[in-house]
């Protein structure tokens, strides 16, 4: 299984950054950041059939494709951000990785206010 491969290049990634933190911490920052993206790639990699499937229920239930579109800007949003802060940690910079965060926040409440206007427009209508 393809979660092996990814599972122990992380491993052989964490050993190799610990071995090289105290001797080289910019080669061991270097590592790290690639080590993520590779390992981002791989994932990013498998997300067609998600979407496929996410569009097929899209179509059947009649919903507008935009919500979707919002919903993986969202997801998206939100992985990267955790990307991000994560490296931030690692490198000692929480208070970025803080900032960066919140910021992510923000960008995801303003992607879903179109969600949140159409769900009040239907719950009025209800009533």
């Amino acid at each position: 299984m393809e979660i092996f491969k990814v599972v122990g290049f992380a491993i052989i990634s964490v050993i190799l950054i610990v071995l090289l933190k105290e001797e080289r911490k910019d080669i061991a920052l270097v590592l790290m950041v690639v080590s993520g993206v590779i390992i981002m790639l791989f994932a990013l990699s498998k997300i067609t059939p998600i979407i496929d499937m996410l569009n097929t229920l899209i179509n059947n239930s009649g919903i507008s494709k935009d919500f979707l579109v919002i919903i993986l800007k969202i997801t998206g949003i939100a992985y990267i951000v955790e990307f991000g802060k994560n490296i931030c940690i690692d490198a000692g910079q929480t208070a970025i990785a803080t900032k960066l965060e919140l910021a992510g926040k923000i960008i995801i409440v303003s992607l879903s206010l179109p969600l949140i206007a159409s769900l009040v427009n239907v719950l009025t209508g209800l009533v």
